[in-house]
């Protein structure tokens, strides 16, 4: 509705792109070119509406453009600063739908191991990940990329039952996905995958390494892993910068 409406500002000429849209452009080449370094402010609204001879409306959808491109971030009060001056990260679309796709999802996305080791679940954590307290725990962490992209596109965590704990040594050294390690190495089989997607706080010590701002809002994926008789063996908190995070579903009727 917003381009809808910010489109009908144009220039003069029949084919002239919307007005908002040579808002963006110019806004950007100059990030992109340098002229606002990172941590600078852009001009306020009012500066640029004077500029390019435009209404606060369009201004501000241009600005809401280059909130989505990762370029600028705008705060009530403190306007809007410039994130970064590459290439704005592209958003990241998840189209899980199957156990099978989780496959092509970890094959797209390599899985960089920060750190690991044995834990043994207290209440807190057993209320985390819907476990037994007293259960053993590998535990995984490090962050997720994708071939092209700067920055990782989320901060992975993950948890596998100690009786499964051999397949540490395949983490982020071959691809493919944890559960089908466990598949293959115990002679399981993998009958249920929850998947539950939450907005959060994008916590301060990651935001540096993800590219965002701190304060920012956070889509964090948790999975939980069952086997066919129904024991839980592996769950996988996946959190994303929210601004860079679409997830899509199609839903298609039976018979």
């Amino acid at each position: 509705m917003g381009e809808r409406s910010a489109g009908k500002e144009r220039a003069v000429g029949g084919d002239t792109p919307p007005l908002y849209r040579t808002v963006i452009d110019a806004l950007r080449q100059e990030i992109l070119a340098g002229t606002y370094a990172i941590g600078d402010r852009l001009p306020t609204e009012d500066a640029l509406c004077r500029r390019f001879g435009c209404s606060r409306h369009t201004i501000r959808e241009a600005l809401r453009q280059l909130r989505e491109e990762g370029l600028v971030a705008s705060r009530q009060g403190a306007g809007t600063t410039v994130l970064r001056r590459g290439a704005a990260p592209p958003l990241y679309t998840s189209s899980v739908s199957s156990v099978e796709e989780l496959l092509q999802y970890a094959t797209e996305a390599r899985y960089e191991v920060d750190k690991s080791g044995l834990v043994v679940a207290d209440a807190l954590l057993a209320a985390r990940i819907g476990c037994r307290v007293g259960q053993r725990w590998l535990r995984v962490e490090g962050f997720r990329t994708v071939a092209g992209q700067d920055a990782p596109i989320c901060w992975t965590e993950v948890f596998v039952l100690s009786d499964y704990a051999g397949i540490a040594l395949m983490i982020g050294r071959k691809p493919g996905t944890i559960y089908s390690w466990i598949e293959e190495m115990y002679g399981v089989r993998i009958g249920e995958v929850q998947q539950v997607l939450r907005a959060e706080p994008m916590p301060e010590a990651l935001t540096a390494e993800l590219g965002c701002q701190p304060g920012s809002m956070a889509i964090n994926v948790r999975r939980s892993y069952r086997l066919v008789g129904g024991e839980l063996v592996e769950v996988a908190f996946n959190l994303h910068p929210a601004d860079r995070f679409t997830y899509e579903v199609t839903l298609r009727r039976q018979g």
